[in-house]
């Protein structure tokens, strides 16, 4: 009992050095020691793994979307070698080619000796300029006719859009989806048009579309079918990690429940919340789409406690609690079958305390920071026959108050890139690139860089060091082990550095490793992956020789 007073109040005293120096030179705060962990930290945490999961998704949505079907391949022509003087070629008003753009076609063989074969090129040439434009339901015919005076009649005929049919969506409304694409009653629709707004669903709504031509009830109308193929509704999911801190809890468990399309206007509702043997963390957001061009808006909340359950300050009771509440906004740009990229405005704000001295009833703040900040990004994917290639560059500003009620402004650059090759026998390569530059020193702690554990440099513990600008890097290689590709194998390099005032000590990390994925049923997969850390001794502390990572994810 003695030792353990001893224990805490020399602790004590260590704790409030920084503080009282801090009180003096109010401008900086302490560096923070590895494997330090306050709310700030584990918000930082929480953020970077529901933003690991948020790409995960976008990528694996992939190429989804499908053109229009239902067109028809350029009319064959007949042959003929009957010669005639080609005095007029007549035609009918057309709704979608203007009177100059058919003169021009017709000018070249007006007043010239010519013959079937000629005919139907001209023909050939007026079908491809309707298909050019997008116009497939529109067609140029040779009618049957005795040619007199060298006049040739030409008949257009402009199938006119019929009725529209919406198969498969169980949950999306009709006018949700019929709103977005320029298929007006009685109008001719360029194909081309409806092409883009097809990709623009596609890429922007997790429910995918498809259309389909075919010939309409009422004479001389085209009918389409949109078939819709929506995910599941409602998806509840777990998982177990042991990405979680030494000092509040290795091992974490996770539950997440996530409606797709609460209202019927693909609105996304997502809760969630992980616990550890100190540390209970709840998230949730809410997006909607606010314009047919596939903007969406939505409001986002997370809030943690936490509190020592390990390690040399347990005695003192160290306990913490933060939260953050964004706004955001995230609009298209463009939209192909090979490319989408996209802006988006983040606001945010959040508050981070930390209090120690609890347990011994004498609670101190340790820290208490308030954050405003504003994030405006960039993202970018890009997809090739057995690759995909993903950026995002964002730049963040934002203000703060510390502990000490110092204001303090600051700005960053943040990047995220990823890059994955898959090659036929299953195999493939994953790069990932993620870093941030800082023009101000000592962030808060939910805003500074960290390196070590799952989902940065593997073979360490998470978040062991950290400061206010770094990069982390990583090289992934896996092979299938099995013939149905449920179970790969994988090799793996980590590295990163990470620099600026917050920095404390060793500044670099580097792990190698193996692992292994798996698909333990349609539901449940599994990751398990040992990593060694290249370097032994980061700040005076023997890490150990190897690193067990593993999580398990299922999805109901």
């Amino acid at each position: 009992m003695m030792n353990h007073r001893l224990t805490a109040s020399i602790l004590l005293t260590l704790l409030a050095a920084p503080c009282l120096w801090a009180t003096t030179a109010a401008a900086n705060a302490p560096a923070h020691p590895a494997g330090y962990n306050d709310s700030g930290v584990e918000l930082n945490r929480t953020r970077q793994y529901l933003e690991r999961q948020r790409i995960a998704r976008k990528i694996q949505e992939g190429r989804n979307t499908q053109p229009v079907e239902g067109a028809e391949g350029p009319e064959e022509a007949q042959k003929g070698a009957v010669h005639f003087l080609l005095k007029q070629v007549e035609l009918p008003e057309s709704q979608v080619l203007s009177r100059e753009e058919l003169q021009k076609i017709t000018g070249a063989y007006e007043g010239k000796d010519a013959t079937l074969d000629d005919l139907y090129a001209l023909v050939g040439k007026i079908n491809a300029l309707y298909q050019e434009k997008g116009y497939l339901t529109c067609r140029a015919f040779l009618a049957p006719q005795t040619i007199r005076d060298g006049r040739v009649k030409i008949d257009l005929v402009e199938g006119k859009n019929g009725q529209v049919e919406v198969t498969g969506n169980r949950s999306t409304r009709e006018k949700y989806i019929t709103d977005r694409l320029h298929i007006e009653p009685g109008q001719i629709s360029s194909m081309h048009r409806l092409n883009k707004d097809l990709l623009r669903f596609n890429a922007t709504n997790d429910a995918q579309l498809r259309i389909a031509l075919k010939a309409g009830k009422e004479p001389g109308t085209t009918d389409y079918v949109i078939a819709v193929q929506e995910p599941q509704k409602q998806v509840t999911g777990v998982f177990f990690d042991n990405a979680g801190s030494k000092t509040s809890g290795l091992y974490r468990a996770g539950l997440f429940w996530q409606d797709r399309d609460l209202s019927g206007n693909r609105d996304h509702l997502f809760l969630s919340t992980i616990r550890s043997e100190g540390m209970k963390a709840v998230a949730g957001s809410y997006s909607t789409p606010i314009n047919r061009t596939g903007t969406r808006a939505g409001l986002s909340y997370s809030t943690n406690s936490v509190h020592i359950t390990d390690g040399p300050f347990e005695a003192l009771g160290v306990r913490g609690h933060s939260y953050v509440a964004t706004a955001f906004l995230v609009a298209p740009i463009e939209t192909t079958e090979r490319k989408k990229s996209e802006w988006g405005f983040e606001y945010g704000h959040q508050r981070s305390q930390t209090d120690f001295g609890t347990s011994l009833g004498l609670r101190t703040h340790w820290v208490d920071d308030t954050v405003d900040t504003g994030l405006l990004y960039y993202d970018q994917l890009n997809y090739g026959d057995s690759s995909v290639l993903y950026q995002k560059h964002g730049y963040r500003v934002g203000r703060y108050k510390d502990l000490y009620d110092n204001h303090r402004n600051f700005g960053k650059y943040e990047f995220n890139g990823l890059y994955q090759k898959a090659y036929k026998a299953g195999q493939q390569w994953t790069f990932r690139l993620d870093g941030q530059l800082s023009s101000t020193q000592y962030l808060p702690s939910s805003e500074m860089f960290y390196l070590g554990g799952m989902y940065s440099v593997r073979g360490y513990t998470e978040s062991l060091i950290g400061g206010d600008g770094g990069f982390s890097a990583s090289a992934e290689y896996s092979v299938p082990l099995d013939k149905e590709r449920k179970v790969n194998g994988y090799l793996f390099l980590d590295g990163g550095r990470i620099w600026g005032s917050s920095a404390f000590g060793d500044r670099s990390l580097m792990g190698a490793g193996v692992g292994i994925k798996a698909d333990l049923t349609e539901k449940i997969s599994l990751n398990v992956a040992l990593g060694l850390p290249l370097q032994r001794t980061i700040n005076g502390e023997e890490q150990s020789r190897g690193r067990i990572h593993f999580t398990v994810n299922g999805q109901f």
